[in-house]
């Protein structure tokens, strides 16, 4: 239960001027008292009278606090509160002996005077008519903001969200938000649709809005940006938007042609359908395709002499390149631009590292990137080379709250600034592609290795996700069962097969099964590198006799316990290794 509080601001603590998070000392509300009150405020001021509304908490550190969710500034209504709030920096160009001055010649009447005849100010020593005036500003601009703010409350928009909002709008918030709240959700960044269309039900304003539909059809395109698609074809669009909205499918014709004449969205005809594209993804599109074109460029190479190079590396690396692989490194050295794609083991990374030595024996340049931190440490140490993300790699620089001041997010390394680099290589990590997806369902067994990794929980569950929201999967008829890879305990890769089955079971209505685990191993990664088997290599490696027992658990479908010492610190105890029914 909410419970209020009463006091001034005696001082801050701590603000954090990007969010508006603040850490403050509320006095007044009872002689001597004082409470640390936290929350977030598009402005704290000292000295300032307020009404807090939220809940005491007990931090385990700094102890008893009281979380603002929300409040309103009272005016000072005593000399002693007059002086403190102007002496306290609320007002700029007052401290604390001009505003003691200020009250002993106005007294209880002090704050009329500076809102209703600020010219008054003037009769005191220090304060000139130009100063006069700039101090009437002020308080006619806090004044103005605290009435909006107190306006935007009525609506249950939020302290923080409210500031994003008086900035942008100003006095004309009263319009904006009686008029077309969704307005927000395309100006503001936090304000999606279903915030404005909850402001505009309290509003009142109708489901068949004009407003509301065009807002519902351009949040349902973006909706499905994050899906990975950059258009939906338009019964498609209009399906999606009818479960959101709520209104009928006829109403939204007349809307798609508005949207199309405000250069909101693109319409394009493809094979009797009718594509709808948000304009940002559609021109994004298009010049992505573009630069694409620029890049594919032809670099004819001696064959013969290409050749001899790439045998030369295979001799001092000791790498075995099949046809295809040579064929991806020749293909490399004789184009600007080359997609490498192929499933798990089909060597990818030998042939990365065989066009890395390629070019390297050129004397190029070379750069290597990947999407993620994680995905850049494990190609790094798959080929060698120092890898980077693309974000830094690009040097990315801003934060989306800077674009108020003119610095939105934004690449230092661009056209007019580009990469000093003859090569660059970027891993974009694995995908579930329709070839993945259909192989995997017409599988009778699948076996789903996975490690402790959160990405790679995520992924794995991603993978499940699509395949039983498939119509052509049968999971009556499909066996589904999951190996937890470079775990470090038998508990770790319990939990492993507990999270999915856990997910799979609530979301999906589905169940599999635990087939086993093996262990993190320095055998195996050596064994990988050499592109070897383990189980060949170092047979008695804890990795070999993994793979061996989880063999004979397939097979056989029983459960076998292993002890394995490795090391002097590291001890794999109980390693079972099982498959359930």
């Amino acid at each position: 239960m909410s419970e209020t509080v009463t006091g001034y601001i005696d001082h801050v603590i701590f603000r954090n001027e990007d969010n508006g998070y603040t850490v403050m000392v509320l006095k007044g509300m009872e002689e001597g008292q004082e409470l640390t009150c936290v929350g977030t405020f598009p402005a704290i001021t000292q000295g300032v009278s307020i009404e807090a509304s939220g809940n005491y908490t007990t931090h385990p550190v700094y102890g008893k606090q009281f979380q603002i969710s929300s409040y309103v500034e009272k005016m000072p209504e005593d000399a002693l509160a007059v002086e403190r709030y102007l002496g306290s920096g609320a007002i700029k160009g007052i401290g604390a002996a001009l505003a003691a001055r200020i009250v002993r010649r106005f007294g209880d009447d002090t704050m009329r005077i500076v809102e209703e005849e600020p010219e008054r100010l003037a009769e005191i020593k220090g304060i000139s008519e130009k100063k006069a005036m700039e101090i009437a500003e002020q308080m006619t601009e806090k004044a103005d903001m605290r009435r909006a703010m107190i306006f935007l409350q009525k609506y249950g928009i939020s302290l923080n969200l409210g500031a994003k909002i008086y900035q942008k709008y100003g006095q004309s918030v009263y319009g904006v938000l009686q008029e077309n709240p969704y307005r927000l959700a395309e100006d503001i960044s936090g304000v999606g649709f279903r915030i404005a269309d909850d402001i505009a039900s309290r509003i009142g304003i109708h489901t068949d809005s004009d407003y509301r539909i065009k807002s519902g059809l351009s949040y349902t395109l973006l909706q499905a940006g994050g899906e990975g698609h950059v258009y939906l074809p338009k019964e498609e669009l209009f399906k999606r938007a009818e479960q959101l909205l709520g209104v009928d499918a006829s109403y939204m014709e007349k809307h798609l042609v508005d949207l199309s004449m405000e250069r909101k969205i693109i319409q394009k005809e493809e094979k009797g359908q009718v594509l709808v594209y948000p304009s940002q993804y559609y021109y994004l599109e298009l010049n992505t395709a573009r630069m694409l074109r620029e890049l594919d460029i032809d670099c004819p190479e001696d064959e013969e002499r290409v050749e001899r190079r790439i045998s030369q590396i295979q001799k001092e690396t000791g790498m075995v390149l099949d046809e295809m692989q040579e064929k991806a490194v020749k293909e490399a050295a004789g184009h600007g631009l080359l997609v490498l794609t192929g499933g798990p083991g089909t060597g990818k990374t030998t042939t990365i590292n065989a066009i890395i030595r390629f070019f390297e024996s050129e004397g190029a340049e070379l750069r290597l990137a990947a999407p993620t931190g994680r995905a850049a440490k494990r190609m790094t140490e798959a080929t060698g080379y120092e890898a980077q993300t693309i974000h830094r790699m690009l040097e990315l620089t801003g934060m989306p709250e800077d674009d108020r001041e003119g610095q939105p997010v934004h690449f230092e390394r661009n056209a007019e600034n580009p990469l000093e680099a003859d090569v660059i290589i970027i891993d974009t990590g694995a995908g579930i592609s329709d070839s993945v997806l259909e192989f995997v369902i017409a599988s009778p067994e699948i076996i789903l290795v996975t490690t402790p990794e959160p990405s790679s929980l995520t992924d794995s569950y991603s993978l499940l996700k699509a395949l039983y929201r498939n119509p052509a999967f049968s999971k009556e008829k499909a066996k589904i069962s999951i190996v937890a890879n470079k775990v470090t305990n038998v508990e770790e890769g319990e939990v492993v097969y507990s999270k999915l089955n856990s997910v799979v079971s609530q979301f999906l209505s589905g169940r599999i099964d635990f087939l086993g685990m093996i262990p993190q191993d320095q055998e195996l990664e050596n064994a990988v590198r050499g592109q070897k088997l383990v189980t060949v290599e170092t047979p008695k490696a804890i990795s070999s006799r993994a793979f061996e027992i989880l063999a004979d658990n397939y097979i056989n479908n029983e459960h076998e316990m292993i002890t394995i010492h490795k090391g002097i610190t590291q001890l794999f105890i109980n390693f079972i290794l099982r498959r359930t029914n």
